[in-house]
């Protein structure tokens, strides 16, 4: 028995020599060492977001409220119901829109009298100028005309009556008292035509025109009353078919069919988050209803801006649904922002960039609203050099890794390619089997670094060290790690500091 003890406990010794990283001489150099060694690398970048609907309709709200808050919600169809195309979805209070369509009617017929009343006056402008031209200018021109050749018609008689006594007077029998009396009533005969054709003149060159500009003019004015009597008609009467339209809107029903999903707003820091039901208040063009199609599901998610440039259109994702565990679906990056989103409230210093994973197939698990965890698969290099992130160090603008070389550490420069927050990828400067301190920091003084520059010590001391982009990504991760890595390379876990690698 005891030597089977023994003998089970010397091969667990044994298998820990073999499984074990490379023995630490601590006494040496006081390092942390761990074997580099290929290995496949994958960087998975995993976010949780909303499940929606690449597909779906949206009902909003088109109603103009005159309340701030918007207009209240009087019934609404439950949420889950299926639909077809008309059904009713939504009725908004349209109590203040019925009252102000009484009052506006008022106003419509009130400015519809008043632009009658200046059209008849127009018309009647018109009427006046024709009346005058082809009416009282001819029938004046007429009398005076008449006048006129009566007075030619008394001149004549009165030229002959004249001469025949002349012929009289020189036989004696008319005396020359006589003869002037007739002489006079030539004359006066003849100033009499001449006032009769000044009239027809004066008529002719300036009455006429005078009465035609007065009456032109009058046609002008009242015409532009018109106009404008008429402008405010047809506003009167158009807010009238607003109003009427409004009340129409108020009453929402189905543009397509589907499955009612209400369109709640929980972005509200201070819980004034918008809840759809019976009672709350939409403003004009907020979305009261979602009618998802189920064939085209999609999770929004947003990416932290440290890996953000690892995830590209195309990139094949796997779909976990919370809440429905084992049922997983498989999905594809469909568009990544180019900007980031809002500053946020509650992680004011962090840029996140939205992204939509298309889910491949399709499932009556993922519905609107559901948070999925969403696993990209970014980067994938089969056998190749890793080492953990713990063992670069950032010195200037170069990074170093510390090598255990039998009689000491050597700082050896290295070139670094993508990161999974674990394991970085080495492309040059590292050979498989070295063996890399994993507590850099507390090792600087037992190795030969270059001296900088001041302009490279500047930058050292600005950046804490180290590459910003660690050190971001590692301040804002969430409960979950943001990449995971699969990988079968021996690994020391210590509570050494930890250096910034720099990955490329």
């Amino acid at each position: 028995m005891l030597l089977l003890m023994a003998g089970a406990a010397g091969g667990g010794w044994w298998a820990w020599q073999l499984l074990s990283p490379a023995p630490i001489d601590t006494k040496k150099h006081d390092a942390l060492l761990h074997t580099v060694e290929r290995d496949d690398f994958e960087l998975l970048v995993t976010e949780r977001g909303t499940i929606e609907s690449a597909g779906s309709a949206e009902v909003r709200s088109q109603v103009q409220a005159t309340d701030p808050a918007g207009v209240a919600i009087l019934r609404i169809v439950p949420e889950g119901t299926e639909v077809q195309e008309g059904d009713f979805l939504v009725e908004l209070d349209s109590s203040s829109l019925l009252s102000e369509r009484t009052l506006q009617k008022v106003k419509v017929n009130t400015a519809q009298a008043v632009a009658v009343e200046a059209r008849n006056k127009h018309e009647t402008a018109l009427i006046a100028l024709e009346e005058y031209v082809n009416g009282k200018y001819v029938q004046e021109r007429q009398t005076i005309l008449s006048e006129v050749f009566v007075k030619e018609e008394d001149l004549s008689r009165a030229v002959d009556y004249l001469a025949y006594s002349k012929r009289l007077a020189g036989k004696g029998y008319v005396n020359e008292l006589q003869l002037e009396a007739d002489r006079f009533s030539v004359e006066k005969s003849r100033n009499e035509l001449d006032a009769a054709k000044t009239k027809l003149r004066v008529l002719d060159e300036y009455t006429k025109a005078k009465e035609v500009k007065t009456l032109e003019s009058e046609i002008i004015i009242t015409k532009a009353k018109w106009d404008s009597e008429q402008s405010s008609y047809d506003l009167e009467a158009a807010r009238l078919e607003s109003i009427e339209d409004q009340i129409k809107k108020c009453l929402i029903t189905s543009p397509k069919s589907g499955v009612v999903n209400y369109a709640h707003d929980n972005n509200g820091w201070n819980n004034d988050g918008f809840v759809v039901e019976e009672g709350a208040k939409v403003r004009e063009r907020q979305m009261i209803i979602r009618l998802p199609d189920p064939t085209k599901m999609e999770v929004a998610v947003e990416i932290n801006e440290t890996l953000v440039q690892y995830v590209k259109q195309g990139m094949p994702a796997s779909v976990s649904l919370v809440g429905s565990e084992g049922l997983v679906l498989s999905g594809t990056v469909r568009k990544v922002n180019q900007y980031a989103q809002p500053d946020n409230w509650r992680r004011a210093n962090v840029k996140e960039y939205k992204a939509l994973v298309a889910i491949d197939e399709a499932s009556d698990a993922a519905k609107t609203g559901m948070t999925a965890s969403v696993t990209i698969s970014s980067i994938y290099e089969p056998k190749v050099l890793q080492a953990p992130v713990e063992a670069i160090y950032a010195h200037g603008d170069t990074n170093y890794c510390f090598v255990d070389r039998g009689d000491g550490l050597e700082a050896q420069r290295v070139e670094c390619g993508p990161t999974n927050d674990r394991f970085i990828v080495v492309r040059s400067g590292l050979e498989q089997n070295d063996r890399v301190a994993i507590n850099p920091r507390r090792l600087v003084d037992r190795v030969d670094l270059p001296e900088l520059t001041p302009e490279q010590s500047q930058q050292a001391v600005n950046t804490g060290g180290g590459s910003n982009e660690l050190r971001k990504r590692t301040a804002s991760r969430k409960a979950e790690p943001a990449a995971a890595v699969k990988s079968t390379a021996t690994e020391t876990t210590t509570d050494a500091d930890t250096t910034a690698p720099v990955g490329g």
